[in-house]
């Protein structure tokens, strides 16, 4: 050891005496200075750039949850709307049925009727109209006595009503305020005989609108209001709107608003100025089954609050970490120049393999621990030469199996490496993309294997979280095992509890996919549990870890006939999987390949 020892000192006391004789050479622009400028640069770079990102991540975030709010406050309206009307077409139906039920005296039919409405959440009054229209008697609570009834039912409510079955006209203006008219057949066998009538109010519908109003928008006037076809004011937290049917203009959120089509389901979310020359963010949702828009809208001051506070935060943030930055820099690299010759010297002994040099730098911070890490680091190198001949068979073992619960067991040879194999108790299932061609005609190929390897790490997942092996992947078919290469007396359990898992998960992945690439994905399952071969099938060049036998090829074709969403199973998997899951029983069904029939069930999630 001192012989390289000694070489090396010789050579640097000839460097040191060429540099006495050699003329001085002036440093221009220090290391120092140079590790200061890059350190600080790299820093700063880094941490604008995280800045900068935290600020445009928490803008988009904003943004959608503003969205997603404004969404889920109009469907909770819509909801409201459509529940109220559905209340009032049954009371309606059955005050109906009660007035045409032969079988009960004309007196107790109208006490059933007028019972039926003083019970009712959603109606107040009824009017009885003969079949041409012609006024019968209305049946009416004391609240509703202001009321004016229409002499003559108009004709083409009564059309629609017995085309239909129900008839909603425009909104009017009563003396109660705001009021719809809804219309019902009455039916005796098989023809009408009148029609059952009722001015629906609209002030559970408007209170609703004023809580939701005051709850959320409550900056902002006028933060969420319900208009019809004309734009007319149906419900707002203004009671003077609704009270008049206020007419809105068609400027700011209603701006086009005529070129909607009502009724119909439309939705729409955007940024605009209103006739303040306010910025807004709004939104509108139009209900399906009734000529109905929502609207809600707020500031985008309001709106965009947080990001503002965000920014102000990152700002200042990265103010202060730059002057820390370029003070750090500064300090390292007065500790890191000094010690770097030494380092680079010794680096390059070990690069020629000089594992006997040692170097001794005593800085007392990381360099001095670098130093000595590489010291023994030398030394590790030696005996990890030794350690690399024994790893690369190990290594090369690895490279020809698939499942990765195997690589402790070949690394620790516990694993037999010779082709074959042996009978397991064990559960197979099969997995695979229903209707596959046509999701790949309508995507393209990069967007094909995008969203099957987002598809495949999921499935992957949820299978390994149940104890499971990946076997293989089949273009868009994944083989999944349990109970190998361990053995699990659960095994059917866990993959029952498997399929269920990864078909609630794809309620939400088809949700995240249909916004990316506009498709849904649905998967046919197959599950079979019984005896097969495992082990090491191929040849001593490439060999793959498998299972083989009539338990996978059943599997397989259950996964062939199940429906799409639809997890099929035979008796044996159920037996073995217990009670603590849910069956459907589908009878006896030949598949093919098989002469006998099998016994089928659904998995019930």
């Amino acid at each position: 050891m001192s012989a390289p020892l000694g070489r090396r000192v010789d050579r640097r006391d000839e460097a040191d005496s060429q540099r006495r004789t050699a003329p001085d050479v002036r440093v221009r622009f220090p290391l120092s200075l140079k590790l200061t400028l890059f350190a600080a640069a790299l820093l700063v770079a880094s941490i604008v750039g995280v800045g900068f990102g935290a600020m445009a991540l928490t803008t988009d975030t904003v943004q959608t949850s503003q969205r997603e709010l404004q969404i889920a406050i109009l469907e909770d309206v819509a909801h409201g709307i459509t529940a109220e009307f559905a209340h009032a077409q049954d009371d309606l139906d059955a005050i109906g049925r009660t007035l045409t039920d032969a079988g009960i005296d004309e007196d107790a039919r109208i006490d059933m009727a007028v019972t039926t409405i003083e019970a009712s959440e959603a109606i107040d009054h009824a009017v009885i109209y003969a079949a041409d229209g012609a006024i019968i008697t209305p049946i009416t609570e004391t609240a509703a006595a202001a009321l004016v009834h229409a002499p003559t039912l108009d004709a083409a409510l009564r059309e629609r009503a017995a085309a239909e079955n129900l008839a909603v006209g425009e909104t009017e203006l009563t003396a109660m305020g705001p009021r719809v008219p809804m219309v019902v057949p009455l039916r005796a066998a098989g023809r009408v005989t009148g029609f059952a009538a009722t001015m629906l109010a609209t002030t559970a519908i408007a209170a609703r609108v004023e809580a939701l109003a005051d709850t959320h928008f409550t900056d902002v006037p006028g933060g969420l209001f319900v208009v019809d076809a004309q734009r007319r004011v149906l419900a707002h937290p203004d009671r003077e709107f609704v009270d008049t049917l206020t007419q809105l203009p068609a400027t700011g959120i209603l701006d086009g608003f005529e070129r909607i089509a009502l009724p119909s389901r439309f939705m729409q979310a955007r940024e605009f100025t209103d006739d303040r020359g306010v910025a807004m963010v709004g939104t509108i949702v139009t209900l399906e089954d009734r000529p109905w828009a929502v609207v809600a809208q707020t500031t985008r001051a309001l709106a965009y609050a947080p990001v503002e506070r965000m920014r102000n935060i990152v700002l200042m943030t990265i103010g202060g970490a730059i002057v820390l930055a370029i003070g750090a820099s500064l300090v390292l690299a007065r500790r890191v120049t000094s010690p770097l010759e030494q380092l680079s010297a010794y680096a390059g002994a070990i690069a020629r393999r000089e594992f006997d040099s040692r170097i001794d730098i005593r800085t007392g911070d990381e360099l001095s621990v670098l130093a000595d890490a590489m010291t023994r680091a030398a030394d590790d190198l030696r005996i990890g030469e030794q350690r690399l001949a024994r790893e690369h068979a190990i290594r090369s073992d690895l490279g020809r199996y698939l499942p990765a619960e195997l690589v402790d067991l070949v690394v620790r040879r516990e694993q037999d490496m010779a082709l074959g194999g042996a009978k397991r108790e064990l559960t197979v299932m099969f997995a695979d993309v229903v209707s596959f061609t046509p999701l790949t005609e309508k995507l393209s190929p990069t967007e094909v294997v995008a969203l099957l390897n987002e598809l495949f790490t999921i499935v992957t997942e949820i299978v390994f979280r149940h104890g499971g092996t990946i076997d293989k992947f089949v273009g868009d078919c994944v083989m999944a095992l349990w109970g190998v290469p361990t053995a699990q007396p659960d095994h059917a359990a866990r993959a029952l509890a498997a399929a269920e898992e990864i078909l609630s998960w794809l309620e939400a992945g088809n949700l995240t996919w249909q916004r990316k690439y506009g498709v849904r994905v649905q998967l046919a399952i197959g599950i079979n549990s019984g005896e097969a071969v495992v082990g090491n099938i191929g040849s001593e060049r490439r060999m793959e870890y498998t299972a083989i036998g009539d338990v996978v090829n059943v599997a397989a074709r259950l996964e062939a006939i199940a429906r799409p969403q639809q997890v099929l199973l035979t008796e044996a998997t159920r037996a073995m999987a217990g009670s603590g899951f849910r069956y459907a029983e589908l009878g006896t069904r030949t598949v093919a390949g098989r002469a006998e029939p099998l016994v089928l069930f659904e998995l019930v999630p």
